[in-house]
C-alpha cells in the first residue's frame, strides 16, 4: 500500500512540473461598457456573481430553427476557442451553465423595421445568459457583444472566463452598414474573403460589397462567357506611373461559381449579405479584352495594366453587348440573392462613344438632345442606367450606382437614373445630400472619410486617424426629416491600386472600421469621440487575439 502511495504522488508530482498549465486559473471577467459599437441601453448588476464559462457551459437553440442551430454552433466555436473548454450545443435547456438563443419577433414593436429585425437583448445572470432577437441575425448582433464583452487573455485556451451580470438592449442606426473590397485590381483568396468576413461580423456590419470587375480583372466566373476569366482574369504585370513600365509581378486569379456561393452562404450564416459588383459599361478593358467585338473600336484590346479612367469601355449603342450584359447579370443574381447589385456606373468617358457609328445611332433612335448641362453621350449612358435598372426590377433586384450616374465633380446634376437606383455617394458628403434632394435613396461613402485605401488619409496618424472617420456628417444639415430618411447608411472603401497583400489590407482597414462601426450603428446623439478611445483599445487587444493587423501609430493614442 505505501508503495502504491508513493507511485502515485511520483505521478501527480511529475504531471504538475510537466504540465504548469493543469493548475485551475483565476476567473477573469468582462465587461460589457468596453464593446464597440456602444449598445444603447446597458443595467449592470454589480453585485450579482458573474456567469463563468466551463466545460459545462452549454449553448441552447430551439430544436428546429436551422438559423439559431448555425448560430449556436459559431458561438460555441468560439467560446472553446477563446477559453480551451467544448462547449457543446443543444435542444434541451439545462437549470444551469446555459447559454440560451432565441427569436422573439414582438421585441422590436415601436421600431424601425429594420431595427426590430436587428435588434437583440442580452441578461446575464449567475447560472445562465439568454439572447434574445428580433430575428436570427439579431441574435447573431447579441453573440458578437457578448464575444467582445469578454476578457481577452494572454493566450488562449486554458482560461477561466466570466460575462459580468447584465441586462442590455441594442439595435442599429442604419440599415445599410457595409464595407467594399475592390479584388479586380488585386486577387484575394476565397478562403482570406472568409476571414474577411469574420472581420465585418464582429463589427456588426451586415453588407459586404464585393467590387468583382475592372479594368485591370475580372475576377467572377461566367460559364457562358469563359473566356473573361480564361483571358480577363490575369494581367503580367503593373505600371504605377506613367512610364509605362511594368514591375513585372503578374496578378491572376478568379472565384468560381461555387466558391462565390460557399462565400454568400459563410456571410449569411454570420449576419451579412454579399452585394456583388460588376462595373458597367466603364472599367471594363479586362472583358474588352476578353471580347473584343463589344468595345466601340473592335480592338484589339489588353487587360488593363496601369491604373486609372480608361477610354476604352463598352459600346451600348450595339445590341450584342445590351445581350451580354443581362446574360451576365442573369449569372450574378443566380449567385447571389441580395436585394442590392452594384452596377458601378462611375468614370466612363464618352470619347469612344462621341465617334463610334453605333452609338451615335442609337442616340438619334433614342431622340437624345443635347441640352448644354448634359451632353447626347452623357443622356446615352443615362438609358443605358434605366435600360439596367429596368432590367433588375423585373427579376426583383435593385440597382446601386456611384454617384457618377447622377453629380459630377461640380455638383451638377448630369443623369437622371430611376427613382429605384440607390446612389453611392463617393466624390464628397454632398454627392449624396445631392441625391437625397432628388428624392434617391443613398449611401454615405465619400473618398475624405470612408476611402481607406486614400494614400492622403494613410498619412494621419495617431489619433487624427480616427477622428477622420468619426467626424463624418452622417446626419448632414439642413436636410428634411424626409430627406434624411433616404440616407440609407455609410460605406467603407479600400481600392486595391497598392494593395497586394493581407498584411497591407488589414493595416488600411483596421482599427478605422471599428470607428466606421460606431457611427454606422450607435445614435449620432451619443457619438463621443472620448469615450469611444477606451473601447477602441479593447478592439485592439482583440485584434491581436486574432492575430489581425492594425495601424499601430494609433497605440500613439494611449502613450
Amino acid at each position: 500500500m505505501r508503495r502504491s502511495h508513493y507511485l502515485a504522488s511520483a505521478v501527480l508530482l511529475a504531471a504538475l512540473v510537466l504540465f504548469p498549465g493543469c493548475s485551475r486559473p483565476e476567473v477573469l471577467t468582462g465587461d460589457f461598457t468596453l464593446v464597440s459599437p456602444l449598445p444603447r441601453e446597458l443595467f449592470t448588476g454589480e453585485k450579482e456573481t458573474p456567469f463563468v464559462i466551463s466545460s459545462q457551459t452549454v449553448v441552447c437553440y430551439p430544436e428546429g430553427d436551422e438559423s439559431l442551430r448555425v448560430a449556436a454552433g459559431l458561438l460555441a466555436s468560439q467560446l472553446q476557442q477563446i477559453t480551451g473548454c467544448k462547449v457543446k450545443t443543444t435542444t434541451r435547456l439545462p437549470e444551469r451553465n446555459r447559454i440560451l438563443l432565441g427569436v422573439n419577433p414582438e421585441m422590436g414593436t415601436g421600431l424601425k423595421d429594420f431595427q426590430a429585425s436587428e435588434c437583440y437583448a442580452l441578461d446575464v445572470e449567475t447560472s445562465a445568459v439568454t439572447i434574445l432577437g428580433g430575428s436570427a441575425t439579431g441574435v447573431l448582433h447579441g453573440i458578437q457583444t457578448l464575444i467582445k464583452a469578454l476578457p481577452v487573455p494572454e493566450s488562449p485556451g486554458n482560461n477561466r472566463l466570466a460575462l459580468p451580470a447584465c441586462t442590455l438592449l441594442d439595435y442599429p442606426e442604419f440599415p445599410y452598414r457595409a464595407f467594399m473590397l475592390d479584388c479586380g485590381r488585386h486577387f484575394f483568396s476565397a478562403d482570406y474573403i472568409k476571414s474577411l468576413i469574420d472581420i465585418l461580423a464582429l463589427h456588426n456590419l451586415n453588407y459586404f460589397h464585393w467590387h468583382l470587375t475592372e479594368d485591370q480583372g475580372w475576377r467572377l466566373e461566367i460559364k457562358k462567357y469563359p473566356r473573361l476569366t480564361e483571358f480577363g482574369s490575369y494581367r503580367p504585370g503593373t505600371s504605377y506611373d506613367s512610364s509605362g513600365v511594368l514591375d513585372s509581378i503578374p496578378v491572376s486569379g478568379f472565384y468560381t461559381q461555387e466558391q462565390a456561393r460557399e462565400i454568400v452562404r459563410y456571410a449569411a450564416e454570420r449576419g451579412i449579405t454579399v452585394i456583388p459588383e460588376i462595373d458597367l459599361p466603364g472599367h471594363t478593358q479586362a472583358a474588352l479584352a476578353a471580347y473584343p467585338e463589344l468595345g466601340c473600336t473592335g480592338g484589339p484590346y489588353e487587360v488593363a495594366t496601369r491604373y486609372g479612367v480608361l477610354d476604352d469601355v463598352l459600346c451600348v449603342g450595339k445590341d450584342a453587348t445590351m445581350t451580354f450584359v443581362k446574360d451576365v447579370l442573369e449569372e450574378v443574381m443566380d449567385i447571389f440573392p441580395s436585394p442590392y447589385i452594384h452596377l458601378g456606373g462611375d468614370e466612363c468617358p464618352k470619347v469612344r462613344w462621341k465617334q463610334c457609328p453605333d452609338c451615335q445611332r442609337k442616340i438619334r433612335e433614342l431622340g437624345l438632345k443635347g441640352n448644354g448641362v448634359k451632353t447626347e453621350e452623357e443622356l446615352l449612358q443615362s438609358w443605358f442606367t434605366s435600360e439596367m435598372e429596368a432590367f433588375l426590377a423585373e427579376h426583383g433586384r435593385r440597382m446601386i450606382c456611384w454617384n457618377d450616374v447622377l453629380c459630377d465633380w461640380g455638383n451638377q446634376v448630369v443623369g437622371e437614373p430611376s427613382k429605384q437606383t440607390v446612389i453611392a455617394g463617393w466624390m464628397r458628403p454632398v454627392s449624396t445630400e445631392i441625391a437625397v434632394r432628388e428624392g434617391y435613396d443613398a449611401i454615405l461613402c465619400p473618398i475624405d472619410y470612408c476611402y481607406f485605401s486614400n494614400a492622403s488619409v494613410n498619412k494621419i496618424t495617431g489619433l487624427e486617424s480616427i477622428r477622420r472617420v468619426y467626424d463624418l456628417p452622417v446626419a448632414p444639415e439642413g436636410l428634411t426629416r424626409g430627406q434624411q430618411r433616404h440616407i440609407l447608411g455609410i460605406e467603407a472603401c479600400i481600392w486595391t491600386e497598392r494593395v497586394a497583400d493581407t498584411d497591407s489590407l488589414e493595416w488600411r482597414l483596421l482599427p478605422r472600421l471599428s470607428t466606421l462601426a460606431e457611427i454606422q450603428w450607435s445614435d449620432p446623439a451619443r457619438h463621443d469621440l472620448d469615450a469611444y478611445l477606451p473601447r477602441l483599445r479593447h478592439m485592439l487587444d482583440l485584434y491581436d487575439a486574432r492575430g489581425w493587423h492594425w495601424k499601430t501609430d494609433i497605440a500613439q493614442i494611449w502613450e
